[in-house]
């Protein structure tokens, strides 16, 4: 796993102001050095047309000669690459069956000659995670690239001509661009994106392509990228489709999924570093776990983390199952929340970033790192399966749709029904999302309750600089559900793939993870069992009432079904209890502290009378949270 890190001028001139500079990627590359703590290279190419730079966590091929930026001998092509291609030996195997001569071990040279032989073709032949930038010597532009789920970041900014020249800068952080003098305004709370800003608020996070400043995006998932005399075009290389169903048996689904998962696992053992497991105990990890001491029968170690507060503790499952499966588990207790490691999870995250369980993420991923480089994860079982509660509910709403011919609703009426606040509109909201269009509930009633506290908290000049609205970022999915999926849980669920899982789950364990230089490889995201449970019919996923059915009866031939059929947990932390008792003065000090510039968009007496509301009982645990990562982040630097 890397960093990576590029600067191209629009137009390539022999020296002077405005080339290419390497001493400006000097301060990207330091603050990319946790992910990618073994090398550090950059290159710039005679005349001063690009930059790349690149840190490297070695991981396969240790000699320092398969660092990168890594070049093409038999074009001039380029690459800074992060990630890992899990199939790259049977693709280096039939490159080698056409000829081609490898110098290095590993796969980035794999992924180079890919490229010159099939071009932007080669997308659809890579299996892993990825994000890279590549500088096309012959047609003189730099393409970019990130994976089918968006496991691997990448951001951007399309500077306009100035007197360094310009150009496109990106990075695999946002706080390392921030550090390039292109970026604007290295990222001062006067550089808010109003309608990210307003996203955040209804999100926790800001959904791609936006990030919090104006003008840096986000590389989207499944997108590439070309940058050129022309510009910079971008668009979508991969999308699933949950239209077309495989006609099969649970007993056949079962064999499938089963040997698509096992070859999933065993992909992602390839390492020339030590690898573990994280193992939190639920479903997911336990699954995977269990694939992992099959495959590597007595030698697979497992790292879990517990806490004291017994509600949220699933370490007695993780021990339950590394003891069922034969695996070694090491364990800590994460200690009682030190309010000093917020400002660090907001100075990490480089945007405002409110999951509450990116902190018990980074303390997992530091202490597993002690003991290994790789470790497998269970990410993505809920994505892949229908494993949250919200599926269940919607189910019933799709056999009310198999039974009758309803319309699919306009964008116009639920705008309408959004922004209406009678009680009458109240209700009809409730049914609908309820019982008929449960994909539209996050407009309909998510939003809807989220507002009045966003409409306190907003200065009359934000509300007018908010020139799009939560409704205008979510159509656009609906719409596009529609066109891939036939049913309301699979729109949901497309929806969901699309948005939170990239941009909430999965920023979380990358930043966390990376932090501490420390790969983690994600066997439920591949995208061939993404692709076959997109193929499965829904009553083998949600059965009975019962979520990610398919899956727990995978885990049977291998668990304990008292693992298997528990209340699910989720990784999170008190903080409802917290903010309300013992965090109350840290919350009223942070936002009393906020950079003077959030000012600009957020009433910071209204915010401090929300925390103070929930101080006295009133459930303001969401917005609350909130507005203090939003208050840390504004002033870390």
């Amino acid at each position: 796993m890397c960093g990576i890190c590029g600067h191209v001028r629009p137009t390539p001139a022999s020296g002077g102001p405005g080339q290419a500079d390497l001493a400006a990627l000097a301060p990207l590359l330091g603050l990319l050095a946790h992910r990618g703590p073994d090398q550090t290279d950059s290159w710039l190419e005679p005349g001063g047309a690009v930059a790349l730079g690149h840190t490297r966590l070695s991981i396969l091929d240790l000699d320092p000669r398969a660092g990168q930026p890594m070049h093409d001998p038999h074009t001039g092509n380029v690459i800074v690459f992060n990630g890992e291609i899990y199939n790259f030996r049977a693709l280096r195997t039939a490159l080698e069956e056409q000829g081609e001569v490898f110098r290095t071990t590993g796969d980035t040279e794999v992924l180079l000659a890919l490229y010159r032989l099939h071009g932007r073709d080669c997308l659809p032949l890579l299996r892993g995670m990825f994000a890279f930038a590549l500088w096309d010597a012959g047609r003189r532009e730099l393409f970019l690239a990130r994976d089918r789920l968006g496991k691997k970041p990448l951001v951007y900014f399309d500077g306009p001509p100035s007197a360094n020249g310009g150009g496109l800068v990106f990075a695999s952080e946002l706080r390392a661009l921030r550090a390039h003098p292109l970026c604007p305004a290295g990222g001062s709370v006067h550089g808010l994106d109003p309608e990210a800003l307003d996203l955040y608020l209804s999100l926790g996070y800001v959904p791609a392509p936006r990030t919090i400043l104006k003008g840096v995006r986000k590389l989207p998932p499944a997108h590439c990228a070309v940058y050129g005399q022309d510009g910079l075009r971008v668009w979508r290389w991969w999308d699933v489709d949950y239209r077309e169903k495989l006609d099969v048996s649970e007993a056949e689904a079962l064999d499938l999924a089963w040997d698509c998962l096992r070859e999933s696992v065993r992909l992602r053992l390839e390492s020339d570093v030590p690898l573990g497991l994280l193992l939190s105990g639920g479903v997911d990890s336990s699954l995977v776990a269990a694939v992992l001491a099959d495959l590597s029968p007595g030698q697979a170690r497992a790292f879990s983390i517990g806490f004291d507060e017994k509600k949220y503790n699933e370490l007695p499952h993780a021990q339950t199952v590394a003891s069922h499966l034969g695996l070694n588990l090491t364990h800590e207790i994460m200690p009682a929340a030190t309010l000093e490691a917020l400002p660090e999870v907001a100075l990490r995250y480089g945007e405002p970033y409110a999951d509450d369980s990116a902190l018990p993420s980074l303390f997992l991923s530091r202490m597993a790192r002690k003991h290994i480089t790789v470790a497998l994860g269970g990410d993505g079982g809920d994505e892949l399966a229908l494993g949250y509660p919200t599926y269940r509910h919607a189910k019933v709403a799709s056999a009310i749709h198999s039974l009758l011919p309803l319309s699919r609703p306009k964008d116009e009426s639920l705008r309408r029904l959004a922004s209406t606040h009678t009680d009458i509109a109240r209700a009809r909201r409730e049914f609908l999302a309820a019982n008929l269009w449960p994909e539209t509930k996050p407009l309909l009633r998510t939003e809807p309750r989220l507002w009045p506290l966003k409409a306190r908290l907003y200065t009359p000049e934000a509300r007018q600089r908010l020139a799009a609205t939560y409704a205008d970022w979510f159509l656009p999915w609906l719409d596009r559900s529609f066109e891939h999926a036939a049913n309301p849980v699979e729109r949901m669920l497309y929806i969901d793939n699309a948005t939170c899982l990239p941009d909430d789950l999965l920023v979380k364990m990358d930043i966390a993870s990376m932090a501490a230089s420390l790969e983690v490889r994600s066997p439920l995201l591949d995208h061939k069992l993404i692709e076959l449970f997109a193929a499965l019919p829904v009553g083998l996923k949600v059965h009975r009432g019962e979520t990610k059915h398919l899956l727990k009866k995978m885990a049977e031939r291998v668990l304990p079904k008292h693992v298997l059929y528990r209340r699910k947990q989720g990784f999170d932390l008190p903080i409802r209890e917290w903010m309300a008792g013992p965090m109350h003065g840290f919350v009223m000090d942070a936002l009393a502290s906020a950079d003077p510039g959030l000012a600009e968009h957020l009433n910071m007496d209204a915010a401090k009378a929300i925390a103070r509301e929930h101080a006295e009982g009133k459930n303001r645990k969401n917005m609350l949270w909130r507005l203090l990562v939003l208050a840390l982040w504004s002033r870390a630097r």
